[in-house]
């Protein structure tokens, strides 16, 4: 959102962003240049997919998608360490949560 320019003025939802990031209205989206925004956007998806890599390979994974539960650690009170696997752990198979999940993704 900020590579394309929003200053967080806080009007997503009522249609009246000043800046026509997130707006219908035709006047208020003349605020929006897309040919000077869209190298801005690509940029910063780029740059992104670069540190998730740079992550990804400090957590000992060759790829991003490598990435599980297991490299995530949650600093809770008292400045403990938990793994995330740990607080969520992952569905057991064929247990009803996990076949419930599967039917309605479905």
């Amino acid at each position: 959102m900020f590579s394309l320019g929003c200053i967080q003025a806080l009007r997503c939802r009522t249609n009246t962003c000043p800046t026509g990031v997130t707006t219908h209205n035709k006047r208020l989206q003349h605020g929006l240049a897309v040919e000077e925004k869209y190298l801005r956007v690509a940029n910063y998806a780029r740059n992104m997919n670069r540190e998730i890599d740079m992550i990804a390979h400090s957590c000992g994974c060759r790829h991003a998608r490598e990435l599980r539960r297991e490299h995530v650690r949650i600093v809770q009170t008292a400045n403990q360490s938990v793994a995330l696997n740990m607080l969520h752990p992952y569905p057991v198979i064929g247990s009803r949560t996990a076949s419930k999940k599967a039917t309605t993704a479905a």
